[in-house]
């Protein structure tokens, strides 16, 4: 090889490097900044904090069942939108961390996103976070436009979720509450059984799906079902708190079938996730409490019926 020509690999070599180090890689975005979070509903104030690039994985109905398509767009975190809207004349009946979960979130493509006026504290009374992410659909899921969700998070943990997607019409979101109450915990529908009587005097049946126990009844436009995982005992002291909640309770109107999902992991009664979806407007709403909330059943039902608009 000539000595010009080897000089000229060299220019060249040389070159590639420098446009590599000035022109490539584009530098990250935003970064790592911690945001302190508390709720606000009672006064405990919250000494965690939620890093925005290493934040708590999100743990979800959908996400525990794989299949639905409430699926976050985002790694779980709370990352920052350059959207958002003017809240509403009534901001402060917002707790803290829902205040700070909707404006991480901003307007989210669609006006009347909504967010709940109450929610409930952690059982323990611990130090809580949030994680507010994006949804999409998936595939094989009900093809919604557009949505969102916020884990209410204490040590790590959900004890608190909300969920608003967004449809084409009201009758697409209607037809799509099965899809996503079957990724629930407890959400197979029941059928056939036995008839039994309610402690308010409604008639219900009981049923097996699988090795799980069933009981279900309907109501005023409203499905309800208390399932006992993987056992013939009947759920009959968590019928009779839902009863007894329901009574006080004023759950949202619906445009098509609303459903109530109360599910039992454990023989105990201690391992309950309360699952609250209906639609309205267009969109399919789902909230959810757990057994690290307190009064799960009850506080389900109200958290569902203080849902209201967040942005003006």
């Amino acid at each position: 090889m000539s000595r010009m020509r080897k000089v000229g690999y060299v220019l060249f070599a040389l070159a590639g490097s420098l446009w590599v180090v000035t022109g490539c890689g584009g530098g990250s975005s935003g970064g790592g900044g911690t945001v302190p979070l508390n709720n606000t509903t009672n006064t405990s104030t919250s000494n965690e904090s939620q890093n925005e690039t290493n934040s708590t994985p999100t743990q979800n109905s959908s996400a525990q069942n794989g299949t639905q398509a409430n699926t976050s767009s985002s790694n779980g975190s709370t990352g920052s939108s350059s959207g958002g809207g003017s809240q509403p004349a009534g901001a402060s009946a917002f707790p803290s961390i829902v205040q700070q979960a909707m404006t991480s979130l901003g307007e989210n493509g669609f006006q009347g996103a909504d967010a709940p006026t109450f929610v409930p504290q952690p059982a323990g009374n611990g130090a809580t976070s949030y994680d507010a992410h994006n949804t999409q659909p998936t595939s094989n899921g009900p093809q919604f436009l557009t949505g969102y969700h916020v884990d209410l998070l204490t040590g790590g943990q959900p004890y608190a979720s909300y969920e608003v997607d967004h449809f084409a019409s009201s009758s697409q979101a209607a037809t799509s509450m099965s899809a996503f109450a079957r990724a629930a915990h407890g959400g197979l529908t029941a059928s056939g059984g036995t008839g039994i009587v309610l402690p308010n005097n409604h008639a219900a049946q009981m049923a097996t799906v699988g090795n799980s126990t069933v009981v279900y009844w309907s109501d005023s436009g409203w499905n309800f079902q208390v399932v006992n995982e993987n056992t013939s005992v009947p759920p009959t002291p968590i019928v009779d708190k839902l009863v007894n909640a329901l009574s006080n309770a004023s759950l949202p109107s619906t445009d098509g079938v609303g459903r109530v999902i109360v599910d039992n992991q454990d023989p105990s009664g201690s391992d309950v996730t309360v699952t609250v979806i209906w639609s309205q407007n267009g969109n399919v709403y789902e909230v959810q409490t757990t057994s690290s909330a307190q009064s799960p059943i009850s506080s389900a039902l109200q958290m569902a019926g203080s849902m209201r608009p967040y942005w003006s």
